[in-house]
């Protein structure tokens, strides 16, 4: 008959079944609660790991070692088996380093853990923290490797299960601009994961758009027409509005990006990847705002800008202020929202509301030709601005 010691039987009783699951989309989000309406904890790259010891028709419960009950949706991810309690995964090796454009830290381990990124107001300062769960760290056989110019240190701590939390820290004394997790494939399904920032860009204090790439996204397209009143399309004013930007940008010495030039559908996600593939410092996503209730466009209108990371707020502030200076339109305000344009932390991301189709006279304003070219000043002005401040 087999024997076991205390701690064995206690394991054993502790045991349970998890389903491995692996996310099958890029910045899949893992929320607070079994419902697209809680509260996102983090997007996730496609192929991290993650283990569910409960469900829903619709949501996987994943088990991060955390306090916190939180859940990722069924289309994002994908079963891969069953397995005997969530096995930690071992982090054999990080590597802190520099290139020419980027600070970047690589994460080696047996597979691809869940993460986070927190985000110290790096509109201020290069404050950033990268949380790696699931892991387990063995001091004995870890492998460090500094090469970044002392910007980055790290901790590790205990779970509230067997497994560890790893937690690196970055700090510079440039505000961040853009900073993303690249997900590098390995033999075996093994892998690392790559954070990497963006070193400060180099501005022109004479001319601060020179040689900065930025994407524009003129909103909707094709089937979308987006708002619609007085017999006007949104998406229509929206690429009108983009192509004066984009002339007005190029002329200031910007290299510009456009995610469409016609009216044809155009994918939420492919216009980001766009922006992604190119390199693009900054993205800037145009829209025509509306109500719920058209006939109630006396109670709410004006310019507004949205935004969701922290890198961006700045960002936010500066074309707000420049386009109801510009504009003389009402302000409505600066919103942190997640929406899937503005979502990337890497460019820098904002969609610009630039007025409500809904309303008469701001309506008659953005169909006029002549008030698109001021439109498309104010975001430009605001765009350098926003610039100028970071580069102090």
């Amino acid at each position: 008959m087999a024997s076991f010691t205390i701690n064995e039987a206690k394991a054993a009783d502790n045991a349970q079944n998890y389903k491995l699951i692996k996310t099958t989309f890029d910045y899949a989000p893992v929320r607070s609660g079994a419902s697209r309406n809680a509260e996102r904890f983090t997007h996730l790259r496609e192929g991290i790991s993650l283990y569910s010891n409960k469900e829903t028709s619709d949501f996987y419960k994943v088990d991060l070692g955390l306090n916190e009950s939180l859940w990722i949706e069924k289309i994002y991810a994908k079963e891969k088996g069953t397995v005997l309690n969530n096995k930690p995964s071992k982090v054999s090796k990080i590597k802190f380093y520099q290139d020419r454009k980027n600070y970047l830290v690589k994460i080696k381990t047996d597979t691809k853990t869940p993460y986070k990124i927190y985000q110290n107001d790096c509109s201020k300062n290069g404050s950033l923290k990268f949380q790696l769960y699931n892991i387990n760290v063995d001091n004995r056989d870890l492998k460090v490797k500094f090469k970044d110019g002392g910007k980055f240190n790290y901790s590790v701590k205990t779970a509230r299960d067997s497994s560890e939390i790893l937690s690196v820290n970055f700090r510079n004394d440039k505000p961040i601009f853009g900073y993303d997790v690249e997900n590098k494939k390995g033999l075996l399904n093994k892998g690392s994961l790559v954070l990497k920032i963006k070193k400060p860009l180099k501005i022109d204090n004479k001319a601060p758009l020179k040689n900065i790439k930025i994407a524009l996204d003129a909103g909707h397209g094709g089937k979308e027409c987006g708002a619609v009143s007085g017999g006007f399309y949104e998406k229509d004013i929206n690429l009108q509005i983009t192509n004066e930007l984009n002339k007005t940008l190029k002329e200031r010495g910007a290299k510009t990006i456009l995610t469409r030039k016609k009216d044809v559908d155009t994918e939420l996600y492919t216009r980001v990847d766009k922006a992604r593939n190119k390199n693009a410092d900054i993205f800037i996503s145009i829209h025509q705002n509306s109500l719920p209730n058209p006939k109630n466009w006396a109670k709410k209108h004006g310019s507004g800008v949205y935004y969701y990371n922290e890198n961006a707020k700045n960002l936010a502030y500066s074309v707000q202020k420049n386009l109801v200076k510009n504009t003389g339109f009402r302000d409505d305000g600066v919103f942190k929202a997640s929406f899937a344009v503005v979502r990337s932390s890497d460019p820098v991301s904002i969609l610009v509301e630039c007025g409500y189709i809904i309303h008469p006279y701001e309506r008659k304003k953005l169909t006029d030709a002549k008030f698109q070219k001021v439109v498309a000043k104010a975001i430009a002005d605001g765009v350098e601005e926003y610039l100028l401040k970071t580069a102090l």
